[in-house]
């Protein structure tokens, strides 16, 4: 209870700072949905030269699409506009404050603000994925719903672990900009990852398993999900949270404080 007060509190100072500016408000929520409208149109574009795409059909293309908008929103929202300026605190020595704070630092860096306007994106990817599984014959059961809702959930759950991870690099490496990668690999995320060829769709499998971020959950919702993918779904979502709390804590003892 403490943790859901003190994120709906991040989350009213937040709203009310940008209510502030209300005409750059409007502005960037246009642009948001024009963006999003653009990568539809383009899915609309290819499926009129072919009738799958890796092997999915337009509906579920559309499915993965508004998958891969609604995790997007939520990392726009939440993480990225923390960790984006975290390189500035480890450099600065401004991560002092953080570390004083009785919250787990992990969590007050990496979701200690927010950007109301990334809720448009999450909108809008849920209206397209309404909209795409209205379209899918047969029509998605209730189950598949559920197994959708969760693998959307450890999508959410991966992406703020992957991201955390990639961050901590900045203490050993402070000029590092690790969301410019991050985000390039982002992007491939928005199609079928059986579009792409080998070793492409190895790495983004096992390696880089963005497989993760929009596949497996409208694949969860198009077709079912078996109980391999479940687990390593699973097993992909743990290992990354165990994985970026251990560099964050192996970045913390190397970080050097304002006072020192």
């Amino acid at each position: 209870m403490r943790a859901l007060r003190l994120a709906i509190a991040i989350f009213s100072m937040s709203l009310r700072r940008n209510l502030a500016y209300r005409t750059n408000l409007l502005f960037d929520g246009l642009s948001n949905i024009i963006t999003n409208a653009s990568g539809l149109a383009v899915l609309g574009v290819i499926y009129e030269v072919t009738d799958t795409l890796g092997g999915w059909k337009r509906s579920e293309a559309v499915v993965l699409f508004g998958t891969w908008l609604i995790v997007g929103g939520v990392l726009w929202t939440w993480i990225e506009p923390n960790l984006g300026w975290f390189q500035n605190q480890v450099v600065d020595g401004r991560l002092d404050d953080v570390l004083l704070q009785p919250v787990p630092s992990i969590l007050l860096v990496s979701l200690g603000t927010c950007a109301p306007l990334g809720l448009v994106q999450v909108l809008t990817g849920l209206a397209v994925v309404i909209v795409g599984a209205s379209a899918l014959d047969p029509a998605p059961a209730a189950l598949d719903v559920l197994a959708w809702c969760v693998m959307l959930a450890a999508a959410v759950i991966f992406t703020w672990a992957s991201r955390v991870a990639l961050a901590s690099l900045t203490f050993r490496a402070p000029s590092f900009q690790p969301e410019v990668l991050y985000m390039a690999v982002w992007q491939l995320g928005r199609y079928p990852v059986t579009i792409y060829r080998q070793p492409i769709r190895l790495a983004l499998t096992y390696v880089l398993p963005m497989v993760l971020i929009s596949t497996l959950p409208a694949q969860a919702l198009t077709r079912g999900i078996d109980a391999g993918e479940a687990a390593f779904a699973a097993s992909a979502c743990l290992g990354m949270v165990v994985v970026a709390n251990l560099a964050w804590q192996a970045g913390l003892r190397r970080y050097t404080s304002a006072t020192s």
